[in-house]
């Protein structure tokens, strides 16, 4: 079959080209399995799905063209390793054989096996696996936003703010630092732990 055949010779990394010239609302495309992020962990399950020896259709959907290996981050914040070195392009990433999808998911409908993409295409499964991060969503907090990078404040969440933290750690002068630590759902609940003892 096609697919015992790729297993021998996969398939070379596909990037689907829209055509301009029909509705992005009539547009649809198939496959077994869709990956709904392109992080470390959808990356991760997609590379061990295309090394399957009989390898299923994978695409992953997931707009940026940068990869940013975020459990560097701490050791970015204690001042091993600059910011720049845990950002790397995507497409070399992506595993060979599987569906890049430069877009953003704009609803789910699973009980019709789909989802639709903010460019108004839809995208047909059948396993959808979502590995889309979390939203930082810093004016939950007053100030915060405005605050991030600034006398002392810093995190070790985001590329853009993460350099600030060994600026703040290796400026500081003594007195009290304080590390929180959210009660809520976080990425990596180690991180926080980490960097006040790397401090």
């Amino acid at each position: 079959t096609s697919r015992a055949a790729s297993a021998t010779e996969p398939a070379p990394f596909r990037l689907p080209t829209p055509d301009p010239t029909r509705d992005p609302i009539m547009t649809k495309q198939k496959h077994e399995i869709v990956i709904v992020g392109g992080g470390t962990a959808g990356i991760s399950v997609a590379a061990r799905l295309r090394n399957l020896p009989n390898p299923p259709d994978v695409a992953i959907v997931e707009p940026s063209d940068k990869h940013y290996y975020q459990p560097l981050w701490t050791l970015v914040g204690a001042g091993v390793f600059a910011k720049e070195e845990t950002v790397r392009n995507q497409q070399p990433y992506i595993p060979r054989g599987a569906t890049w999808i430069r877009d953003k998911v704009a609803s789910f409908e699973p009980d019709a096996g789909e989802l639709t993409l903010a460019s108004g295409q839809l995208v047909a499964y059948d396993q959808l696996i979502v590995a889309a991060g979390i939203q930082l969503d810093w004016a939950k907090i007053p100030g915060l936003k405005e605050s991030l990078g600034k006398q002392g404040v810093c995190s070790n969440y985001a590329y853009e703010t993460v350099d600030s933290t060994w600026e703040a750690i290796r400026s500081f002068e003594g007195g009290r630092a304080i590390f929180t630590f959210p009660n809520t759902s976080i990425k990596c609940a180690g991180a926080p732990q980490k960097i006040m003892y790397l401090a």
